[in-house]
């Protein structure tokens, strides 16, 4: 990474940090919150070497539920109809575009879509999901961000629970019946990092697993909605969102113990829009011309949900440093002066993309060798041609995302034409934009 990038990265988690302690002080002046999490431990004390997991007592670690509940965003592209079977639907448009102003409070597991088959259905009050276009992160997934700071959390806290003894965590399937064994914590990467460092970036890591899998189990037909979710698996903002939500969720978690939920919630809202900011967000209007300069490009405006052609290009990059889709990756930029001229007035020429690492290890340690997502495929998948790496077994783990993703980016170059895994505009693929 440049160092120019490098520092303005630190910036950022320098202002989340400060911002997340400035939050928490507030917060614990605040009463009368409704809590519903636990800080009962199941650990007895000679489980737990309290001085050598120094930093994080296991009996101040909140019981923090799994979040089950998926906020119901976003198919790639804006006002986006829809179709049953070939019949369109009359008047039903998509709009996804969100005003950084609205973002409203963030809710633990406040998503309206439940995750398993017969769970209740809730409706977001206060929170708002959408995308938004940035002029250093590219297109921003906020309800990718939230569901992923939401789960952040959650294996922070198994972990935590069970870092002395090791142990297994139970994780929601879709698609599938999966699960997260731990090892115990090594005493050495723990004695020098401290366990709340191991804790934390051992959790961002491992929701970053499991966000991938969102977006292997969609393309094989999962789906948390009464449409097909196909056209969304590996959208150009994807698996970036996700990322973005599991740092901010790190950062409040490297800021403080998160053991009232009216702390995290007010936390992450606030950390969201600093974020946010830093990277640059346009409003409405700009986000929607941004959709309409890769219009014809990343997706087909003439397409309708559930086609698997609306969104025509795929992004792959799963680390171990990711780097964001910018409208300029698409075509040349400099084609459409006016455009860029319209686009610095919100981005003052500063255009250069925020690279997120997504880092396997801590010190010399794989964080491979300390927790594994052990996964199952069910049938939903398996009938629509789950690559399975090994002949004989249905088992995979994270190591194998690798050689899934190389099976999928196949089938899209197949389905979607060659190049779709790439940003840059193919043969034939012209902006439908006029200036």
């Amino acid at each position: 990474m440049a160092p120019a990038v490098s520092s303005k990265r630190s910036a950022l988690y320098r202002l989340l940090a400060f911002t997340t302690l400035a939050v928490t002080l507030c917060a614990a002046l605040i009463v009368g919150s409704s809590e519903r999490w636990s800080t009962t431990s199941n650990l007895n004390d000679e489980e737990v070497d309290a001085t050598f997991f120094s930093g994080l007592n296991p009996d101040d670690i909140p019981a923090v539920p799994e979040p089950t509940r998926l906020r119901p965003c976003c198919i790639f592209g804006n006002d986006i109809g829809a179709r049953v079977g070939s019949i369109p639907v009359p008047g039903y448009e998509i709009r996804y575009v969100l005003e950084l102003d609205s973002l409203g409070t963030h809710r633990f597991n406040k998503g309206a879509m439940a995750v398993q088959a017969g769970m209740e259905k809730r409706i977001i009050a206060d929170e708002a999901s959408g995308i938004v276009y940035t002029c250093r992160g590219g297109f921003i997934d906020i309800a990718h961000v939230r569901d992923n700071a939401d789960r952040t959390l959650y294996l922070a806290a198994q972990i935590a629970r069970i870092a002395a003894t090791g142990g297994t965590i139970p994780i929601t399937g879709e698609g599938a019946r999966r699960r997260i064994v731990v090892k115990p914590l090594d005493r050495q990467l723990v004695r020098t990092y401290g366990l709340r460092e191991v804790v934390t970036s051992l959790a961002e890591w491992l929701d970053h697993q499991a966000g991938i899998w969102h977006e292997i189990t969609t393309w094989y037909g999962w789906s948390a909605t009464p449409f097909p979710e196909r056209p969304s698996a590996f959208s150009p903002e994807d698996i970036y969102s996700n990322l973005l939500g599991a740092k901010i969720a790190g950062a409040v978690i490297r800021g403080h113990t998160p053991a009232r939920e009216f702390a995290y919630d007010h936390a992450v809202t606030a950390l969201l829009q600093n974020a946010l900011t830093k990277l640059g967000p346009l409003p409405p209007a700009g986000t929607r011309r941004a959709f309409q300069y890769v219009d014809g490009i990343w997706w087909d405006s003439t397409k309708r949900v559930p086609d698997n052609l609306l969104v025509r290009h795929r992004s792959f990059e799963i680390g171990p440093e990711l780097t964001p889709w910018k409208i300029g990756d698409a075509w040349k930029f400099s084609t459409l002066p006016a455009a860029r001229k319209e686009m610095d007035r919100y981005c003052h020429g500063d255009w250069t993309p925020l690279r997120l690492g997504v880092p396997d290890r801590l010190g010399s340690v794989p964080f491979r060798q300390l927790a594994t997502l052990e996964i199952e495929p069910e049938e939903v998948l398996i009938k629509n041609g789950f690559p399975f790496p090994r002949s004989g077994s249905i088992m995979i783990t994270q190591d194998d995302f690798p050689y899934v993703i190389a099976a999928i980016e196949r089938a899209a170059d197949a389905e979607l034409g060659p190049g779709a895994g790439k940003p840059a505009a193919r043969p034939g693929e012209r902006s439908r934009y006029h200036q």
